[in-house]
Parts: structure tokens; C-alpha cells; sequence
């Protein structure tokens, strides 16, 4: 038995009489601290939650008992396994009728499914669950639509005033986790979620997912580019196309490549421009490489949310460098934080080597956790690149305060440096091991 739940029985028998509350009820909460105690759970924190539960529904009648036990067991649940919204959605709730009570909603977490699965089937036979589980490991349907444009923007609220969260790519493979009205939830590769216009996707079944994922696919390497309704660049433009674009070869003619859409549209552009997606997501993943990419993104402008060449945040521009060199990494500046080998917390290059990921924000104190709200790229030469705000492009800037181009206010705010280059896939992963795009990779790329 866990550590975390080793509570004496006669401990909950006795404060299951002082509150006239069926002992079988106190278990709920071991169910959810057995799961959690993966995650260094504190059973101090879940003993004070119990003892309020206890002290709120004491003698109350057994349908209130019901529903303040289930209640109790979401938010335990979801506190444990569901913290994280922009990487897991939650969306449950207690729902009752004339008498009969269900649990309904949908979440993307395998674990917190397993733990109301089980509390439901011990302690409350007689609630009905109805809660739609979004798969995370690759099986079934887990992807059914791909980005039909170049750019697509995902909002934290299905609507286009609400705050930008992240972007996604056109040809990029994503979930659909609920629709409504002309807006759509989904789930990109880097597991983000986030509402778009559903027009901006289009949606495959299985069959279409098995021709795209044999079908020979390009990813575009120009930083921004145009795709023509002719071989021709004088012709009408079909879209532009920002780098790591994916789309599929059609034909070849005067020197360039006819590709064509998710949704069947065609277009012709540069063959220079174009290059096999294998290269791209097979890719050896080399210092000089990394930066290289990094440096092509020099001068683009900033945009909180931004993962395009378009525009660009700090973490999205982190992401497109290793995408373009094989890796997948997590979304934003605190979750790379914590991938990959720490080399030192303090801000000089030595030891440094290009490729090498700069976390600023802060450091970890006795009395406040750490809050990491940057991160730039070491490129060598005591320099590093990044997008930041302040500049409102990206920058490269110097470790080296004797330079013009040296940040004084950045060593204080320095929280580490990683690694990740060479090191053990913990947290990040090569494109073809990602989940998502497994899905669309053929074992001929």
C-alpha cells in the first residue's frame, strides 16, 4: 500500500461516527492520494480537505452526501492530474436526473479517468458515467483533422478577442476535442490546446489520415514565401507559407513543385524553397545546424503566443529551431525548463555550448516557488538569440557586459541553463516518436 494512505481504519471508523458519515466515503480520497502519491503528493493537505468535507456534510441526508462526495472527488482529481489547462482539458461535472446522478463532461488525462472510473465503480455504484476520454497514447482516433492554413491562432476562449495561447502550422496533424458552432478545441503536437475557427481545419477519417500519412510530403524552408496558381511567380497567389509549412508533392515543372492542400487545393511554389519532410523530421540535431536555423529568424517581430515566422514569442521561437532540426519540444519557456541536464545557474558562457537553453524569470526561494518566464538560445561568441517583448523582435544579444548589445538587468533575473542536445529523451521527444505525428509519418520518409 502507498505511504500516503497508510490512515489507521479505526482513525476513519471513529470520524466516520463523530460525523455521521459511512466510512466507505473517506476512501474516495485514498483512491485520488494512491494515484497522486506518483507526484509526491502531501497527505497533510488532503487530511484538512477531508476533515472540511466532514465538518460541511455532517448528518446530512444521503443525496446531499452524494453530491458534495462527488464534488470533493473532481476537484481532488482535477488538482492532481488536470492542473496544467493548457496542456490538459478538463471539463466534468455532476449532473442529475430526477434523482439519478452521472458524471458527464470530457478530459484528456488517462490517470484522472482511471481514478473517477474506480471511485465511481467502489463508492458510488449509482452514478452513471458518461465522461468522454480524449485518448493520449497514440491509439484509436487520435488525430482527425489537419491546419489549412499557413497560420492558425488557438485562443484560451472560443472567440477571436481572447487571448492568443499558441499557433499551429498548416499540415500539422491536431485533435478535435469538442466543437461549438463555428469554433473548434484541439490539441496540437506539442500538446497545447486551444480554440480555433473550425473553417481553418480540415477534418480526416481514417481512411484520408492513411493516404496523408503515405503520401509524399514537403515541409517549406523559407522563412515566408507564396504558393502560386501557376508555375509562375507573376501568377495569382493561393496562400503564403511560413517555415515548417507541410504539404504534399504533386508534380515538378520550370523549377517548381506543385503541392497540394488538406483539403485538395493546389498550388505551385519555388522547388528551392521545398525540401523532403524526412529531412526535416529524421533530421540529426547539430549545434551548428541550430543555430543556423536560429539565425534566419533574426528581426522578426514579436507577438505573445506567436509559433510562426510571422511573429513570434520567446518559447514558440525556441520551438520552431529544434522542430526544424528534428525535435519536438514542450510549448513554453517553464516546461522547457525542465528537460534536459542543468549546466549552472549563473549567467556566464563558460561550459556553454551553442544550442544550450537560457531560462530567465525566478530563481526559487524559501518563500516563492521558481516562476521561469523567458528563455533564449546560446549561439556562441558569449551571445545568445531570443524573441522578447521588450524589444518587440528577436534579438541577439551578449553574456559580455563590456558589450553594446549586453542586457544589464538579465543576469538577475537568470535562473539556468540546460542542455539538451545528446541528452536522454525525458520531456521532449525527435518528431517521429511525438504521438501526433506518428500518425502522418510513413516508414518511407
Amino acid at each position: 500500500m502507498d505511504s500516503c494512505i497508510r490512515a489507521k481504519p479505526v482513525f476513519f471508523t471513529l470520524v466516520s461516527k463523530l460525523f455521521c458519515m459511512p466510512s466507505h466515503y473517506l476512501t474516495t480520497f485514498g483512491l485520488v492520494i494512491s494515484k497522486a502519491s506518483k507526484m509526491n503528493c502531501k497527505l497533510k493537505s488532503y487530511t484538512a480537505l477531508l476533515l472540511l468535507l466532514l465538518l460541511v456534510s455532517s448528518c446530512a441526508s444521503p443525496t446531499r452526501r452524494t453530491i458534495i462526495g462527488l464534488n470533493e472527488l473532481l476537484v481532488s482529481t482535477e488538482q492532481q492530474f488536470a492542473f496544467d489547462d493548457r496542456i490538459e482539458l478538463w471539463d466534468v461535472s455532476v449532473h442529475s436526473d430526477s434523482g439519478q446522478f452521472s458524471l458527464i463532461g470530457n478530459l484528456t488525462s488517462q490517470e484522472a479517468f482511471d481514478v473517477l472510473e474506480e471511485a465511481l465503480d467502489q463508492l458510488f455504484p449509482e452514478v452513471e458515467n458518461r465522461i468522454i476520454l480524449h485518448f493520449e497514447d497514440g491509439d484509436g482516433t487520435l488525430v482527425n483533422a489537419l491546419v489549412n492554413n499557413s497560420v492558425i491562432h488557438l485562443r484560451k476562449e472560443p472567440s477571436s478577442t481572447k487571448e492568443l495561447v499558441t499557433q499551429a502550422r498548416l499540415g500539422a496533424p491536431v485533435r478535435i476535442l469538442k466543437t461549438d458552432g463555428g469554433k473548434s478545441l484541439i490539441q496540437v503536437p506539442d500538446g497545447y490546446i486551444g480554440w480555433v475557427n473550425t473553417a481553418e481545419l480540415h477534418l480526416v477519417d481514417g481512411d484520408e489520415l492513411a493516404t496523408y500519412k503515405e503520401a509524399e510530403k514537403l515541409v517549406f524552408t523559407a522563412q515566408y514565401g507564396m504558393a502560386f496558381s501557376e508555375p509562375n511567380e507573376n501568377s495569382m497567389p493561393v496562400t503564403d507559407l511560413v517555415i515548417g509549412n507541410i504539404v504534399c508533392k504533386v508534380s515538378e515543372e520550370s523549377g517548381f513543385t506543385q503541392i497540394k492542400y488538406p483539403d485538395g487545393r493546389l498550388g505551385w511554389v519555388n522547388s528551392k524553397e521545398l525540401v523532403p519532410a524526412g529531412e526535416v523530421f529524421f533530421k540529426s540535431t547539430l549545434k551548428e545546424n541550430l543555430v543556423q536555423t536560429a539565425l534566419r529568424f533574426n528581426g522578426i517581430p514579436y507577438l505573445w503566443g506567436g509559433t510562426s515566422s510571422k511573429t513570434i514569442d520567446c518559447s514558440g521561437l525556441i520551438c520552431n529551431i529544434y522542430f526544424m532540426n528534428g525535435i519536438q519540444l514542450p510549448r513554453d519557456a517553464d516546461m522547457q525548463a525542465l528537460i534536459g541536464k542543468e549546466l549552472t545557474t549563473s549567467m556566464a558562457p563558460d561550459g556553454l555550448e551553442a544550442g544550450d537553453l537560457l531560462f530567465f524569470g525566478r530563481k526559487a526561494t524559501a518563500e516563492k516557488e521558481e516562476n521561469v518566464t523567458h528563455v533564449a538560445m546560446y549561439i556562441g561568441d558569449g551571445e545568445y538569440i531570443h524573441s522578447a517583448g521588450w524589444r518587440e523582435r528577436v534579438s541577439i544579444n551578449s553574456m559580455d557586459s563590456t558589450r553594446e548589445n549586453f542586457i544589464e538587468r538579465y543576469p538577475e533575473i537568470f535562473v539556468r541553463a540546460v542542455r539538451i542536445l545528446d541528452e536522454e529523451y525525458d520531456g521532449f521527444r525527435p518528431i517521429p516518436e511525438n504521438v501526433f505525428y506518428k500518425e502522418i509519418i510513413s516508414s518511407t520518409e
